[in-house]
């Protein structure tokens, strides 16, 4: 993805800017040569040739001796990713002069971590593991169990679990995740989802196992719900459930509570305060169905 250093760079290759004229007093004095013949005649001598443009090394040895620390890293992550095409190892030198968990070094590592594991899973994660820090580890693996996903959502939801990643960039991983994992086996990406400590996590991912298993399979869907022993879970995905019936239009809350036994319908029901509290304005109208 192509990216622009600033001026200020330019300028300092070329030793700064254009210098500002003299003030001017009063009359000027005529320092220039007399025009030669061929001047006179309407022939100029040519401009001498422009100064060459500073090579991408120079320009990254510049952008290096930045003072200010935002500047210098922005500077050195718009080089890499400038040449992780067209010249790699100047890529990975602008890389390595970033700070250990920077902000822009930890979106070159997600990047060129879902990039490797594309195409060689085993040297992206062997990659992974020689990386800085914790911190920078845990972006790539997230990213590879991402990659991971489309093929071996079991590992990839392993490799995610281990991976020490956590907050927000967890929880999106994880719903990427039960996202290509409950295609292929529902019950199995529950389990995983429902065996989470309790937090943002584990409510984002049963929210998510809930939304995509009540469309395509209610019926199983609420008997997992039915099957759920640990009340605390229990209570979270109901509450999920009764959230993801209240988005949908009224013939089909009819279709899916259909299939569901009186005792899952009461419980669901219990669940509606804090469910509408959670879906908001997301409730469609009688004019939107």
């Amino acid at each position: 993805m192509p990216r622009y250093l600033t001026a200020l760079v330019i300028c300092l290759l070329l030793g700064g800017c254009e210098k500002p004229a003299p003030a001017e007093t009063g009359e000027r004095e005529d320092t220039s040569a007399p025009a030669s013949p061929k001047e006179s005649r309407g022939h100029r001598p040519r401009d001498p040739s422009p100064e060459a443009p500073p090579s991408p090394r120079e320009v990254m040895e510049a952008a290096d001796k930045f003072e200010s620390p935002a500047t210098r890293e922005k500077a050195l992550a718009d080089i890499a990713w400038n040449a992780i095409e067209s010249d790699p190892d100047l890529a990975h030198e602008a890389f390595l002069r970033l700070p250990t968990d920077c902000p822009e070094k930890i979106r070159l590592i997600q990047h060129y971590a879902m990039t490797l594991a594309e195409g060689d899973l085993e040297a992206a994660l062997k990659w992974a593991a020689e990386l800085s820090s914790v911190g920078e580890i845990a972006a790539a693996k997230a990213q590879i169990a991402i990659a991971l996903a489309e093929t071996d959502p079991r590992r990839a939801a392993s490799l995610l679990s281990e991976s020490g990643v956590a907050g927000r960039e967890f929880d999106v991983a994880v719903v990427q995740v039960i996202q290509r994992w409950s295609a292929k086996s529902a019950p199995e990406a529950a389990e995983w989802v429902a065996a989470f400590p309790p937090g943002p996590s584990r409510v984002a991912g049963i929210t998510e196992i809930s939304g995509r298993w009540l469309a395509a399979d209610p019926t199983a869907a609420f008997a997992w719900l039915g099957s759920i022993k640990d009340q605390e879970v229990r209570a979270e995905t109901a509450r999920a459930m009764e959230g993801v019936i209240l988005q949908q239009p009224s013939d089909i809350q009819k279709a899916w509570l259909e299939q569901a036994d009186p005792g899952i319908r009461a419980e669901l029901a219990q669940q509606l305060a804090p469910a509408l509290l959670d879906v908001g304005d997301n409730i469609p109208t009688p004019a939107e169905e």
